[in-house]
């Protein structure tokens, strides 16, 4: 038995959270046509490995602090029934599934916030690890509670999780599509590499990783 875990934009998700939310906010004129682009601009970042995390992490925590938690929650919980949950990948749910079925653990582990992540960890059924936003008597802080779930932050929280479960990492599965997932990937016993950008299709082939299409 080991640990199966998977990214989830743009790997179990066949799109990415933070762009469809940011469309969904637009559509429903929550969002002004600055903020828009700003966050459309740091997920184009992400997606060619230019994304300073700590940088937009930091921009995130002071536009949200002092926000009420509950409002977002609600509001993110109808947007991942309306349309969220509807991008997760038929052959990302079948290949999840068949780990469960050989008795693995299957864990989801995310660079985006509890707010994206949970309803589709929930609706899956499965635990998760992502970059949580700190929420003190409901209202954002401002921080970040532990490590960011990103590079070398996805790695130390898998790392726990296979501590956790008496787990090496040797037996443990990683899905991803980003090269920034790069620090996990050289440690588990078999990195799965998804829908690849470039640079991780590079460094894939490289090594001798399979590579695989979920959508």
């Amino acid at each position: 038995m080991g640990i199966a875990f998977f990214d989830m934009d743009k790997t179990l998700l066949s799109k990415s959270s933070s762009a469809l939310y940011v469309r969904y906010l637009w559509r429903h004129r929550l969002i002004s046509l600055g903020e828009m682009l700003e966050v459309m601009l740091v997920t184009a970042q992400y997606s060619l490995n230019m994304l300073n995390f700590p940088v937009a992490m930091a921009r995130l925590s002071r536009r949200v602090q002092g926000g009420d938690a509950a409002v977002t929650k609600a509001l993110c919980d109808r947007w991942a029934e309306e349309e969220l949950l509807g991008y997760i990948a038929p052959k990302a749910l079948e290949r999840l599934r068949a780990h469960q079925a050989r008795g693995d653990h299957v864990v989801l582990l995310s660079a985006s916030t509890q707010f994206a992540v949970e309803p589709v960890a929930r609706h899956l059924g499965i635990p998760f690890r992502c970059t949580e936003l700190e929420v003190c008597d409901g209202k954002f802080t401002g921080g970040v509670v532990g490590e960011p779930c990103y590079g070398d932050g996805k790695r130390i929280w898998a790392e726990r999780i296979a501590t956790e479960h008496g787990v090496p990492l040797s037996a443990c599965t990683f899905y991803t599509d980003s090269y920034t997932d790069r620090p996990l990937l050289d440690v588990v016993g078999h990195p799965v590499v998804v829908n690849p950008d470039r640079a991780l299709r590079r460094y894939a082939q490289q090594r001798g990783w399979p590579i695989e299409y979920f959508y």
